[in-house]
């Protein structure tokens, strides 16, 4: 009876409630981004510390170290290199796409769904006095997720095209044009460009391979 009696007494101990302590830094992934490069083929991690190291070249230094699941995670120590290395998305290493994000608060960064980065995209073939905000919008949320536009770009006078910022799923084929009504009868087609595209297949219309390797081949009997 008295050993059960303080099985008890020790669940019930189990059951009282440890309350955050607030106030105190304990996020663990402050200044960190986690990665994964889009590609089927074998990613040498060394080569990709070395590399990216070098390219982004952090005033405050970075550690780079493998998360498993073919992931990466980026280590900084300050806020000014992360917005930097963030600003200048997207990153390629071997001509292979980086996708890079950040890490939500307790958040396990082998569970975060890697398929989305930022492109530049250009909207050409627009006529005079089109291009504005709400077209901006129309053609960005069409292709991805809008999210900004070039403000360095004239909205009045020389300005031949529109150039905004998208937010895209990789796993989805590219947009490539638009078909737009002006009035009730002009009709033409939006053409899209991205800014730094890598590999992309122009068979299926995804990034991350190009027409040599397409699963879509074999199922078209294209040949080589």
């Amino acid at each position: 009876m008295e050993d059960a009696m303080a099985n008890l007494k020790l669940l019930d101990d189990e059951e009282e409630v440890i309350h955050e302590v607030t106030g105190e830094e304990s996020f663990i992934f402050q200044f960190f981004l986690v990665g994964r490069c889009l590609t089927d083929s074998v990613v040498h991690f060394s080569s990709l510390r070395n590399t990216m190291a070098d390219l982004w070249h952090p005033i405050g230094g970075i550690c780079i170290t493998e998360a498993g699941e073919k992931r990466y995670l980026f280590q900084f120590f300050n806020v000014i290199d992360l917005d930097r290395v963030k600003a200048g998305i997207p990153w390629f290493f071997n001509n292979h796409l980086l996708i890079l994000q950040e890490i939500p608060e307790w958040v396990n960064p082998v569970t975060i769904d890697l398929r989305f980065t930022e492109f530049w995209m250009q909207v050409h073939g627009l006529p005079p006095g089109s291009m504005n905000e709400s077209m901006e919008k129309q053609f960005g949320n069409f292709c991805g997720d809008y999210l900004e536009y070039d403000m360095s770009f004239p909205t009045l006078g020389s300005q031949t095209f529109l150039r905004i910022i998208v937010r895209l799923d990789v796993t989805a084929p590219l947009k490539r044009k638009k078909k737009v009504l002006f009035g009730k009868s002009l009709i033409v087609f939006a053409r899209f460009k991205y800014e730094k595209l890598s590999q992309f297949c122009f068979i299926c219309g995804r990034l991350g391979h190009g027409e040599s390797f397409c699963p879509l081949r074999l199922q078209l009997n294209l040949p080589k």
